[in-house]
Order: C-alpha cells, then structure tokens, then sequence
C-alpha cells in the first residue's frame, strides 16, 4: 500500500517538474521578451511609425516634408525591428538553455566514469 502511495506521488512529482519547468519556464522568459518589447515599443513607437509611413513628417506638406518622413520612419522602422528580431533570438537561446538544461544534467550524471 505504501508503495503504491510513493509510486504515485513520484509520478506526480515529476510530472509537475516537467510542467514547472517547461511550461512555467517559457511563461516567464516569454513574459520576460514580452514586458521589454513592449518598454521599447514606448520609446520607439514602430506600430505608429508604420501607421504614419507616407505622411508628411511635422505635418509639412511639401516634398521635403514627404520624403523626410518616409525615409526616417522608414529607418526607425527597419531599426526598431531589427532590435526586436534581435531581442528575440536573444530570449529563444534563454530558453533553449533552460530547456536543455534537465537533458544535459542528466546525461552527465549518467555518463560519470569512474
């Protein structure tokens, strides 16, 4: 009876391991991406720049206002999206590491030579 009992608690036990690692783990790194993106998006404003991308820049409605504008928020565009692909693949290593982490422990603990 009592071997059942630990036997089952065991499998719970790892079963909520994996979730808590897994699952909770890429909540929070994504969370983590996801809380500075959104700081960045404040300052460098992409979604806005894309919305105003062939408006004139400081409302000037001459060919200077229009191209002006179409090339800096072109390029704030182009930055600012480079910065967060880069933000990303930054926090998608985070996680591979953290994921692979358990496998690795677990292969070194399992091929010790004595």
């Amino acid at each position: 009876m009592i071997l059942v009992y630990l036997l089952k608690n065991f499998i719970v036990d790892v079963f909520l391991f994996f979730k808590h690692w897994y699952w909770d783990g890429f909540h929070f790194i994504y969370g983590k991406a996801l809380g500075i993106i959104r700081n960045l998006e404040k300052s460098l404003a992409i979604r806005i720049n894309l919305r105003f991308l062939f408006q004139p820049l400081y409302q000037e409605y001459n060919i200077y206002g229009y191209v002006l504008g179409f090339l800096f928020r072109l390029f704030r565009i182009l930055f600012g999206g480079l910065g967060y692909l880069l933000i990303m693949i930054f926090f998608l290593i985070v996680y591979l590491i953290w994921a692979f982490f358990p496998i690795f422990v677990v292969y070194k603990t399992l091929n010790r030579q004595f």
